[in-house]
């Protein structure tokens, strides 16, 4: 008897021990999330920009972009430290991240990097001045008095800079239009200033001008004209080749040179009779 009791004892401290385990309903694992605060005044944003260099200029709307980050602090927080950056120029509506340096792979849950050094290229800026701008968002935490705590902070830094292009050159002019008469409207606009334009018709010699002009005296068939124009770094761009067809009519003889020679023939012929009754009169008195 006393034997069962302290049998049915043991199993009741067992059962009561693992209940918890068996029910997903008696006491869950909570997740407590680190407390968010400022970040620390010891930890601290360095980005050093390499390219584009302030106020440079860089041909064909590209540039180079290298620069280092670091996020520092004392050696209590430094493991648990990283960091990653987005850049935005003022071209762009919005920012976009940095492509990540060889060699760090998040994927594979590599977070630790309080230090990173980017190299890669921007392409298709617009011509004339801009402005990039570099943001660097850190992250870091540590325990204090038992509680975890957790930060973030943002650093920007700008550099300005200007692009020279190849001027764009667009032709509003009817493609594959047929006009019927001799001319022909040649409308274009391009999308910086330039020093120099000129159009080329049917691939012979260019023929300078100083914006929107008009062809005259073209012949009839199909012809093309392509648009040239240089800016103040002499970078040249060309339109695409415009086609487009004359069918003039035919031009018709003059109605007064018509008449003109109706009135001389006329002439001509009362000469000749006139003529010819004074020679048989003269004829007649002999």
């Amino acid at each position: 008897m006393r034997k069962s009791a302290v049998l049915l004892l043991i199993l009741a401290l067992v059962g009561s021990s693992v209940a918890p385990f068996l029910s997903v309903k008696a006491n869950p694992i909570v997740f407590t999330p680190p407390e968010m605060v400022p970040a620390p005044e010891s930890v601290y944003i360095t980005i050093r920009i390499a390219s584009p260099s302030e106020n440079a200029l860089y041909p064909n709307g590209t540039i180079n972009v290298i620069f280092n980050d670091t996020i520092d602090g004392p050696a209590s927080i430094s493991k648990s430290l990283h960091i990653i950056s987005t850049y935005q120029g003022d071209w762009m509506q919005d920012s976009q991240w940095c492509p990540f340096p060889p060699g760090v792979d998040i994927s594979r849950g590599q977070y630790s990097f309080p230090f990173l050094q980017y190299n890669f290229s921007i392409n298709g800026i617009p011509f004339g001045e801009h402005t990039l701008n570099i943001t660097a968002n850190g992250q870091g935490g540590y325990w204090k008095n038992g509680t975890e705590y957790s930060f973030r902070l943002k650093k920007t830094v700008s550099v300005k800079f200007s692009v020279s292009t190849n001027p764009i050159i667009t032709v509003t002019s009817l493609q594959n239009a047929t006009f019927e008469t001799s001319i022909f409207p040649l409308n274009f606009t391009v999308d910086h200033p330039v020093t120099e334009m000129a159009y080329c018709l049917d691939g012979q010699e260019s023929v300078p001008i100083s914006g929107n002009t008009t062809l005259t005296g073209l012949s009839n068939g199909q012809h093309n004209v392509t648009v040239y124009a240089t800016d103040e770094f002499g970078n040249t761009g060309a339109s695409g080749t415009l086609f487009f067809n004359v069918n003039a009519p035919e031009p018709s003889a003059p109605l007064v040179a018509t008449s003109v020679i109706a009135v001389m023939s006329v002439i001509a012929g009362i000469g000749a009779l006139v003529f010819r009754r004074k020679h048989k009169q003269s004829k007649e008195q002999n």
